[in-house]
């Protein structure tokens, strides 16, 4: 690639052979790059027939965006339907469970109050009982009273 410099010893060159407005117009028409930096008409065709291409791509994944945009939407709704489905189940379950428990603390009470009457009848037949335990054991302390007399005066 031409620098600076080279361009302008050209431009004297030129100016020397054709005058300063010759050379002056033919360094104007001289791209200030490379040939090989400079853009052909095909170089331009094909890129836009890459972009075009590009285009539809895009245009593609616009379209399967929007349907992940739909089925996220689908599946957000089928998550709310099995969120409530869930809500109420447990619901119906935790009715249950409450029934269930009340029931038990039904059937507990009352066991309960049947182990409190079983025993308030043995209390009452014990304490019915007691004074005939003493009085049978009476005879038996008098005979082993004697008894323990009888082997004092022996001894």
């Amino acid at each position: 690639m031409a620098s600076d410099h080279d361009r302008r010893e050209l431009y004297e060159a030129l100016e020397d052979r054709l005058g300063p407005r010759a050379a002056g117009t033919l360094m104007e028409l001289l791209p200030p790059v490379g040939w090989a930096d400079l853009a052909r008409q095909s170089d331009l065709v094909a890129i836009r027939g890459e972009m075009g291409e590009l285009r539809g791509e895009m245009g593609e994944l616009r379209g399967e965006m929007g349907e992940l945009r739909g089925e996220m939407g689908q599946l957000r709704g089928e998550m709310g339907e099995l969120r409530a489905e869930l809500r109420g189940e447990m619901g119906e379950l935790r009715a249950e469970l409450r029934g269930e428990m009340g029931g038990l603390r039904g059937e507990v009470t009352a066991e309960i109050g049947q182990v409190r009457g079983e025993l308030a009848l043995l209390n009452a037949r014990i304490d019915g009982q007691i004074p005939r335990f003493l009085w049978a054991n009476v005879p038996i302390m008098a005979s082993v009273a004697g008894l323990v007399l009888a082997a004092a005066k022996l001894a």
